[in-house]
């Protein structure tokens, strides 16, 4: 099959060749490449024609005598030269070696960050994740996370990919074994991978973009790049995206989403053909919210739209029967105990070293934080004890959360602890031998090189906490030596200091609670509950009345026990081995939530006003429920029926162009007195009378298409 010489042509001037007209043919074209210094030039061959052979070779040697490097090649097919000038220009083979070298620099900073870290062996622990595609869940599976993302690179199509998890739960060690993964197979396009951290400046993702792409590929131009993305040879992996989402990133996701809606839309821009983009995220607001599941509902036609949620650790996934045992016996609660890092250390422990840590079960996380402090004493050769080189850590981690950043550069942090830490500095300095004391400058450097710290993925001498677990260590440390009210500049770092402590003993995460006083009004109340619930283990607070609650998880409490609620609400929630003390929970809206092994304690089971809708449970709990609810039923046509089935109509056309959407649109209907426990009976009464259905997903009502003539009677659209 011959090659259509107009598209050749087009193809080499995407990537800036010259086309030569006088020193081609229908044979063979020729083009020239110019960079700095450099003067190239390609004859390709398309086709054998022996009266071409010396003037091919004629206009080799000329080219040759100005001095022009020439290559000489002939193709078959129009992807022959698609491929050679990708692979040539991205330089392919040289940079899957980057990638593995990349992930070779992060997995051993991961294990600096541990005790006798030479004798250790990275091993990446798969975690337990949920999945849907275009807003519908789908079966559980086996398969990693990182091969189900990588089966799926190759498909047709374009595709977004989420991936979610809590913060220090395995987003950046995922997206590092995925793009590893990619470097290392054959025929899968190559990862480009940009790890966002908040900095000091704002951040435009429209700039960050291209800053970053000019960065990674300066040899190319960012729209060519821009192109080989969605012909698919490159998958982008954007990780830490809510980084720049701001403040308010939790809550509140229909204000935060014009906040972020230029960056869905360039990323919206970016997806068509076979373009994938991959990001990662701490949970917000905004990927749960209606106005979000809209938009990817108005794109459904362009791309496929995944989301994977990456679950806690399952402890037996990291240690042995024996080691669960032996912590068990001693009173933890293992569940308290699933954070990576922490697991990790206690996987990397030798036998003696555990057992031994056991004796004083309480000190599990500062026995880790202390063993760390006195390793980076012996490997710096540094004389400041683990309290102090403790103050100094914190005082930077007390920097980024007043001044709302997450890294920043050497220069900078050295800076901070000279004019931070000067006294303990100048006290360490003393303690050196005369010969090999420092200056105030080498030690602040020693310190900036700590093994706490990380080089950031964002370059330019920039570091950062090395995971999200020691930073909230050293950002809880520096909430108790805060004197006075401790409010941060963004809710965000909240977060991790929770996380840090979770594993701690009853005692310490009651006082960090306490110091958190003043900031939980900047919480979302999803973010106080569920931090409420971790740090004391059940619900104290009489503050959540005519809430809405989303995406909470919780296993083991009693819920409500020494409180009352009333009028509020829960959207995708998990509740495992709950008891649900129904005396004290009044007028509870619960939405697409999932109920195992849960129970109600209380007197009031057959006058309860618990509303539930498309949930589930795995031991007739919600039947016990609703059994003695009495079925108000009504065939009347009222204000909020109206507004639910216009929800399917487009403004002013009797043409119902969607069949599902979002339960979350429903509930942004505003009627006149109606709360959301009305507009839940209200779906529950139109399901019965079948005008409404379960859609694929629970977090979906459907209309049903059966009866549309009827629909349209009801509502005057006929």
């Amino acid at each position: 099959m011959s090659i259509n010489c107009s598209q050749v042509i087009e193809k080499f001037r995407k990537y800036s060749f010259e086309y030569k007209k006088s020193s081609s043919n229908s044979s063979y074209l020729t083009f020239t490449f110019k960079s700095g210094f450099f003067h190239n030039a390609e004859i390709v061959q398309l086709a054998t024609n022996k009266d071409d052979e010396l003037d091919i070779i004629r206009k080799i040697e000329d080219l040759k005598e100005l001095g022009v490097s020439i290559k000489r090649n002939k193709y078959d097919t129009i992807e022959q030269i698609e491929k050679g000038l990708f692979d040539g220009f991205f330089d392919v083979e040289r940079w899957k070696s980057r990638i593995h070298d990349e992930y070779q620099s992060y997995t051993d900073s991961i294990l600096s960050s541990f005790p006798e870290s030479e004798q250790l062996e990275y091993k990446y622990i798969n975690a337990p994740y949920s999945l849907s595609v275009n807003s519908y869940s789908t079966p559980e599976n086996d398969t990693p996370i990182v091969d189900n993302i990588a089966n799926g690179i190759n498909a047709e199509g374009a595709q977004l990919i989420l991936i979610e998890a809590p913060a220090g739960f395995g987003k950046t060690c995922t997206s590092y074994e995925l793009i590893d993964q990619l470097a290392k197979t054959s025929n899968t396009p190559i990862p480009f991978f940009t790890e966002f951290s908040r900095d000091r400046q704002a951040r435009v993702f429209g700039h960050v973009f291209v800053k970053e792409v000019d960065r990674a590929f300066s040899q190319v131009k960012s729209d060519v790049v821009i192109d080989e993305l969605q012909n698919g040879r490159i998958v982008m992996v954007l990780d830490g995206f809510d980084e720049l989402l701001g403040e308010d990133s939790k809550e509140r996701s229909e204000e935060n989403y014009e906040n972020a809606e230029p960056m869905l839309e360039t990323i919206g821009e970016l997806l068509v053909k076979n373009a994938k983009i991959i990001i990662t995220s701490r949970r917000a607001a905004i990927f749960d919210g209606s106005v979000f599941n809209e938009w990817v509902e108005s794109y459904s036609e362009k791309f496929t739209f995944k989301r994977y949620r990456i679950q806690p650790p399952r402890i037996e996934d990291w240690l042995d029967e024996e080691r669960r045992t032996g912590l068990s016996e001693v009173g933890l609660e293992l569940d308290k105990l699933s954070n990576p890092v922490l697991l990790a250390y206690l996987r990397a422990l030798k036998s003696e070293q555990f057992y031994g840590l056991l004796k004083t079960p309480e000190k599990i996380v500062s026995h880790y934080f202390t063993a760390m402090l006195e390793r980076e004493m012996e490997r710096q050769n540094l004389p400041m004890m683990p309290e102090h080189q403790t103050k100094v850590l914190a005082t930077i981690a007390e920097n980024m959360c007043e001044e709302n950043y997450t890294s920043d550069g050497k220069d900078k942090i050295v800076e901070l602890f000279k004019s931070k830490c000067l006294q303990l500095l100048e006290a360490t300095r003393k303690l050196y031998p005369i010969r090999d004391r420092p200056t105030l400058d080498a030690l602040a450097s020693t310190l900036a090189t700590h093994a706490f710290f990380d080089r950031s993925n964002q370059g330019e001498g920039r570091i950062e906490f090395i995971n999200e677990f020691v930073f909230g260590n050293y950002i809880a440390e520096s909430i108790f030596d805060f004197d006075g009210e401790w409010i941060a500049s963004d809710e965000r770092f909240v977060e991790p200091a929770i996380a840090s402590y979770r594993a701690r003993t009853q005692h310490e995460r009651t006082e960090l609670w306490k110091k958190l006083e003043h900031m939980k009004v900047f919480l979302s109340d999803s973010d106080r509950m569920s931090y409420e619930i971790k740090m004391l283990g059940r619900i104290y607070s009489e503050d959540y009345n005519a809430t809405s609650i989303n995406s909470l998880d919780v296993s083991c409490i009693d819920f409500f026990k020494d409180t009352c609620v009333d009028s509020i609400s829960f959207s995708n929630c998990f509740f495992s081995n709950v008891d649900f003390y129904i005396d004290n929970i009044k007028n509870a809206t619960f939405i697409n939530c999932k109920f195992y092994d849960c129970s109600s304690v209380g007197e009031s089971i057959n006058d309860n006003s618990m509303e539930l809708l498309n949930c589930i449970d795995n031991n007739h709990f919600i039947l016990e429920l609703e059994e003695y609810q009495v079925v108000e039923e009504s065939n009347s046509i009222s204000e909020l029926t109206l507004q639910i089935f216009r929800r399917y109509f487009p403004v002013g056309s009797n043409s119902c162009e969607r069949i599902h959407i979002p339960l979350a649109s429903i509930y942004k209907i505003q009627v006149d007195g109606c709360t959301k426990r009305d507009i839940t009976k209200e779906v529950k009464r139109l399901k019965r009378n079948g005008l409404l259905v379960d859609a694929t997903d629970g977090s979906y009502i459907a209309i049903n298409t059966s009866k549309m003539a009827e629909i349209k009677q009801l509502i005057g659209r006929v």
